[in-house]
C-alpha cells in the first residue's frame, strides 16, 4: 500500500477515535450529572454498541502508525508505541469491562456506590487515554512535519 493512502488511513482512525472517546467522556459527564437513569443507561447502551467502531479505530491506528513506522529508534516513535500499549491495556483491562458492567448496573433504576465508582474509575481511564492519544497526535505532527535545513548565523563583516 503507498505511504500516501497509509498516512490517510492513519489520520482518519486516529480522528475518529479521537473523536469518539472525547464524546464518550462527555456525554457521559453531561447525562451523570444531568440525566435521570433512563438517560445514563441509554447511554450506555450507546456506549457498547460504539465501543466496536472505537475499537476499529485504534486498531486501524496502531496497525497503520507500525507500518509507517517499520523498524525506526526515533525516540518519538518509540515514544507513540509506548503510549499506544498503554492505551491498549487501559481499553482492555479497564474501560471495555467498565462500559460493559456499567451497561448492565445501569439497566436497574438504583444507583449505587458501585455504579459511581466505576463512572469515576471510566472517565480516569477515559481521561488519560484521550491525553495519551493527543500527545500521540503532537508527535505524530512533529513527526510529519516538512524537515527544514537548520539556519547558520549570518556572516557579520566586521569592516577590518
Amino acid at each position: 500500500m503507498p505511504r500516501s493512502s497509509l498516512v490517510r488511513i492513519h489520520l482518519c482512525a486516529a480522528v475518529g477515535a479521537l473523536a469518539l472517546i472525547t464524546t464518550f467522556l462527555v456525554s457521559s459527564a453531561v447525562t451523570d450529572l444531568a440525566g435521570n437513569g433512563a438517560d445514563v443507561h441509554s447511554l450506555r447502551q450507546w456506549i457498547v454498541f460504539a465501543l466496536p467502531v472505537l475499537i476499529g479505530c485504534l486498531a486501524a491506528a496502531a496497525l497503520t502508525g507500525r507500518r509507517l513506522a517499520r523498524k525506526s529508534k526515533a525516540p518519538a516513535i518509540r515514544r507513540k508505541q509506548r503510549r499506544m500499549q498503554v492505551v491498549a491495556a487501559l481499553g482492555i483491562v479497564v474501560l471495555v469491562p467498565c462500559a460493559l458492567i456499567l451497561d448492565v448496573l445501569t439497566a436497574s433504576a438504583s444507583a449505587s456506590a458501585v455504579v459511581t465508582g466505576l463512572e469515576l474509575t471510566e472517565m480516569l481511564a477515559g481521561a488519560l487515554n484521550l491525553t495519551l492519544l493527543l500527545l500521540n497526535v503532537r508527535d505524530g505532527r512533529g513527526l510529519s512535519r516538512p524537515r527544514t535545513p537548520a539556519r547558520s548565523a549570518p556572516m557579520v563583516h566586521s569592516g577590518l
